[in-house]
């Protein structure tokens, strides 16, 4: 901490029993306070000194070296700093805790869209129909899509950011938003979520972009009163979600981060704190595909943050899944248990209709999946599959895609199990294969990927073998447009006893 009085008050920052006060500790803990730290960006730290202090803009001027003018531009995103001298000075002189560490290893620049979280709206809707229209001409753009680090950066801003009355949009025209137009987006994302359980998402993606860009971009520009307007904007938080998942399961990962990015942004207009949360638990789901563990859980455990005030117990649940399957993927057996017995006794507090709508997909089958996943990743193969027998007992055939990860899940848990059983594995994975005909998957790929990598040990058993071969002629193995790098790191998953041996030790 810095000796140098404060250039506010003229007390000392430390060394004395009598301290400057004029920014409380708690201030510095903020998670926004913490994100401006760490991107060095010093507008987006004054206007949260703005907010939780009595500062003035004079006194941030003493403070910080600069004009009272300077300051005023900063606070409205008018003007930076761009030499990082001038900005560890600024930092300096507000008593920031983190400057050595900073100056010590500079981070990159903050990304545009955390620093502006939310967008206004007219600028939000503007990205929004540029993302459908450019979707529909290509499904491959050239840009990688945000990164994972600007993903947790924007995460932190909205669990910063006030909530923002939507204002009633009238332009006295004769386009008014109407409670059945509302309805059918809803019906609409409903149906696209049937098709793709039952298909997979690559089947109808385009069709579900093009709904976006021709049917709900126009109701967005016409004219409504505020409650239809949040009506409206948290249908169009769902169906952006869905759009997410669907553009995720076609293997579009740069794409399904945009859109589950959109869905947070409506869900935040719209002034929904819960779907908001459940974008980010999209996202969170989205980071462990790939293998980002660590990414998985923070944007996990921020949707929690952001949700827990007014979670219904269903919707405490699904955050607490949430946060179990990111656990269980970094092997923490303690934190995934803690987290999956908070799941377990939000469900005995769920009643038959709690919670929001959209949580009606989060039932007693899928919350066995969850679990089925969770034991699965930390190398308990029987609890595996006695939760995949239960899911696969419960869940409708319509829901094929569910069905064969599970599956795929049960046959990988037989290899994780005290005796592991090849021949089980290599029998369970030819049977669900041969049920899912031509899903279109990208998800069931990676988990069919990753079983042929757990069978490698056991390469010369004959089941194997056999399974190999129907493998190369089964169309849901083949790798078709859109294939993702569906083998992360394996160095951070758990290796515990019971799970697949060496090479060396395999029979």
């Amino acid at each position: 901490m810095n000796q140098h009085p404060c250039g506010h008050c003229g007390l000392p920052r430390s060394g004395t029993r009598v301290r400057c006060a004029c920014i409380p500790p708690r201030v510095w803990e903020r998670p926004d306070a913490r994100a401006a730290l760490a991107h060095r960006d010093l507008g987006a730290l004054l206007r949260v000194l703005r907010e939780q202090t009595t500062l003035s803009q004079i006194a941030l001027a003493q403070m910080t070296g600069a004009s009272q003018a300077t300051i005023s531009k900063l606070l409205n995103g008018q003007a930076g700093f761009r030499r990082s001298e001038r900005i560890a000075l600024a930092l300096e002189g507000l008593g920031a805790p983190t400057v050595q560490a900073t100056e010590a290893n500079p981070p990159g620049p903050a990304p545009v869209a955390a620093a502006s979280f939310p967008p206004t709206l007219p600028e939000f809707l503007r990205q929004a129909a540029a993302l459908w229209a450019g979707d529909l001409q290509a499904h491959t753009p050239p840009e990688p899509g945000p990164s994972l680090d600007h993903l947790k950066s924007v995460a932190l801003a909205w669990l910063a950011a006030p909530p923002e009355p939507l204002l009633p949009r009238n332009h006295a025209s004769n386009n008014q938003v109407s409670g059945t137009d509302i309805a059918a987006i809803v019906r609409t994302c409903v149906l696209f979520t049937e098709l793709d359980d039952e298909f997979g998402g690559a089947h109808a993606r385009t069709s579900a972009v093009q709904y976006l860009h021709s049917e709900i971009g126009p109701l967005l520009q016409s004219d409504y009163t505020t409650e239809r307007g949040k009506r409206l904007f948290g249908a169009g938080a769902r169906f952006t979600a869905q759009t997410g998942a669907m553009a995720e399961d076609a293997g579009l990962h740069h794409l399904a981060r945009q859109y589950f990015l959109q869905s947070l942004t409506f869900a935040h207009l719209g002034s929904d704190r819960l779907l908001a949360a459940h974008a980010l638990i999209m996202l969170s789901q989205h980071a462990n595909l790939l293998g980002q563990f660590g990414h998985a859980l923070d944007l996990a455990c921020i949707a929690t943050g952001g949700a827990v005030d007014e979670a219904t117990p269903a919707v405490r649940a699904m955050l607490a899944a949430g946060r179990a399957r990111a656990l269980a993927s970094l092997g923490d057996e303690l934190a995934c248990a803690r987290a999956l017995h908070e799941m377990e006794e939000a469900l005995q507090h769920a009643g038959r209709r709690d919670g929001p709508e959209w949580m009606a997909s989060f039932d007693g089958s899928e919350v066995d999946l969850q679990l089925a996943h969770c034991f699965h990743d930390l190398g308990q193969g029987r609890r595996a599959i006695e939760h995949t027998h239960r899911f696969l007992s419960a869940a409708p055939r319509s829901r094929r895609r569910n069905r064969t990860i599970a599956g795929l899940l049960h046959a990988s848990a037989h290899l994780r199990t005290a005796e592991a059983d090849p021949e089980a594995a290599s029998a369970l994975a030819r049977t669900t294969i041969q049920r899912a005909e031509h899903l279109r998957s990208a998800r069931v790929r990676v988990r069919l990927t990753r079983l042929r990598a757990d069978l490698q040990p056991y390469a010369a058993n004959r089941s194997v073998e056999e399974l190999e071969n129907f493998l190369a002629e089964a169309p849901l193995a083949r790798d078709i447009r859109g294939r993702i790098n569906s083998r992360p790191d394996e160095r951070n998953r758990p290796n515990r006893a019971g799970n697949i041996p060496s090479k060396a030790t395999a029979r």
